[in-house]
Formats: structure tokens, C-alpha cells, sequence
């Protein structure tokens, strides 16, 4: 067996491929940075940064309803962009995502009123998660903390996730044709 190192690297990706490579890597508040940014060299600055980042996810398993259920992903950095790697069951693939065509891909779908809610939700979310205390202190017991905290804390946290989720799916959608949200 070869070295995972000595593995060739395919060449760029196209259609479907280039869209899970970029879909995959972004999380929604991610891709709001990324968008945030006007011109493709400080994208690529951004990106580079964050593939360094040691609290970036580099791994995922594809999820159901999506090509490849169960197939390890990994990205790494290279030069102006990343390399992709699916590990399937069929063997495994390989490519470069350069920057500048995932740059290409998210503009094709980004319109103002999908950055507006990408910006809305991701916002939305992270001032929630800092409201969140962790200590049921302030309640006379537990169960209180649990019934008039933690569940609203909860329904509302699930609530933003889905709104997240959205937007980031209006701007990245999957290869399979789905409606989108707005």
C-alpha cells in the first residue's frame, strides 16, 4: 500500500465535484466571512488562513441524501486553493479547488437578499450562543433551570440552526436540484 502522501492528486474539479469540494468546507458562519471579503486575493488570504486554522474542521463524512453517503472527506491546503480527498468504498478521489473557482461558484448564487439572510442568521446565532449560560445558579433546582432555560435555550438554538442552514444552502445548495428557501 502507498504512503497517503505519495497519492497523486487529480486534477480540478468541475460541476458537481467543485460544488460539494466548496459546499462541504464552508460552515455557514465561515462562508459569511469569506463573503464578507470584495476581492478574490483576500478570499484566497482568508481561506489560506483558515486551512491553517488547528480549530478547523479538515474532516467530515458525507451525510445521507448526499453523493457518497458515509465517505470520508479531507482537505488540505496547496497551492492557490486546496486539495479535496474522498475516501468511498469505490477507491478513493482526488482533486484541486483553487480559490478563485470557489470564489466564482458562491458569487453565481450570491445575491444581496441571500447575503442578507446568510448575515441575518449567522448573527443571529452567535449572539445567542453567547447569551447561554451554563450554570442553573440562578434556579432553585435543576429540573427549574432545565424547564425555564436550557429547553427555550434549546428550541430557540435549533430554531437558528435551521435558519443557518438555509441560508448557507440558498448561496451553496447540493447538486441534487432542491427548491430553494428564497
Amino acid at each position: 500500500m502507498k504512503h497517503p502522501a505519495a497519492r497523486a492528486v487529480g486534477t480540478a474539479f468541475t460541476g458537481d465535484g467543485i460544488r460539494m469540494t466548496v459546499r462541504d468546507f464552508f460552515t455557514p458562519a465561515q462562508l459569511a466571512e469569506f463573503v464578507d471579503r470584495p476581492y478574490n486575493y483576500q478570499r484566497a488570504r482568508w481561506d489560506e488562513q483558515a486551512l491553517l486554522d488547528p480549530e478547523r474542521r479538515l474532516q467530515m463524512r458525507r451525510l445521507p441524501g448526499e453523493p457518497g453517503v458515509g465517505a470520508l472527506c479531507t482537505w488540505a491546503p496547496a497551492l492557490r486553493g486546496f486539495t479535496y480527498e474522498v475516501e468511498a468504498a469505490t477507491g478513493t478521489r482526488s482533486g484541486l479547488a483553487a480559490w478563485v473557482d470557489a470564489s466564482d461558484l458562491i458569487d453565481q448564487r450570491l445575491t444581496p437578499v441571500r447575503y442578507g439572510a446568510l448575515r441575518q442568521a449567522v448573527d443571529a446565532e452567535a449572539a445567542h450562543e453567547r447569551a447561554y449560560h451554563r450554570s442553573p445558579a440562578p434556579f432553585r433546582d435543576p429540573e427549574m433551570w432545565l424547564t425555564h432555560a436550557y429547553r427555550l435555550w434549546a428550541q430557540t438554538a435549533a430554531g437558528l440552526a435551521l435558519r443557518v442552514s438555509a441560508a448557507k444552502e440558498a448561496i451553496l445548495p447540493t447538486p441534487h436540484p432542491q427548491p430553494a428557501l428564497f
